[in-house]
């Protein structure tokens, strides 16, 4: 299982493997040493061995123990892996920003629709606002004619009594 690890006093990258010896650093109290791969500019994918706790920031002590596994690049092999390292960055680079352009787009479109979809809510909203001022009115109204209905009804009502009253009396 390989990791990296990037360190901000050095700048350079350094790749780690599983240990695959055990391997002993030689100081006071020997740890095991681990292959590391280092992903610098001056020594682009050259192995080594160092302790393994060496990456620990607050290691008590820091031992010293470094072995290089693989011989030196050539400036021609190193300048190939750094443009190499380059091109696949650029080309990391641009897939993202074509991935964020497409998601803008999509963003621009989904929010045009959200645009068109809440005017429509609105004239909607606008109409039943409309609706519900004429209804009301026109509750009113009923209601003022269920009001003089009922006065009506009530001075029929004393008329009848008062003529049945003069019939009888």
């Amino acid at each position: 299982m390989a990791y990296s690890s990037r360190s901000s006093s050095d700048n350079h990258a350094v790749l780690a493997t599983r240990n695959r010896d055990n391997d002993l650093c030689a100081c006071r109290h020997p740890k095991l040493s681990v292959e590391r791969m280092s992903m610098s500019d001056k020594n682009p994918a050259r192995r080594f061995r160092n302790r393994i706790d060496s990456l620990v920031e607050m290691a008590a002590e820091k031992c010293k123990y470094f072995k290089w596994i693989d011989y030196e690049l050539t400036p021609h092999y190193k300048n190939a892996l750094n443009n190499l390292k380059y091109e696949l960055k650029l080309m990391k680079d641009t897939s993202y920003a074509a991935r964020l352009e497409r998601r803008v787009a999509l963003l621009e479109n989904l929010n045009a629709e959200a645009i068109a979809a809440k005017e429509i809510v609105d004239g909607e909203l606008a109409m039943t606002v409309e609706e519900k001022k004429q209804l009301r009115g026109e509750l009113k109204f009923v209601r003022l004619k269920f009001r003089i209905a009922m006065m009506f009804l009530v001075l029929l009502a004393v008329v009848l009594m008062m003529q049945k009253a003069k019939v009888v009396g």
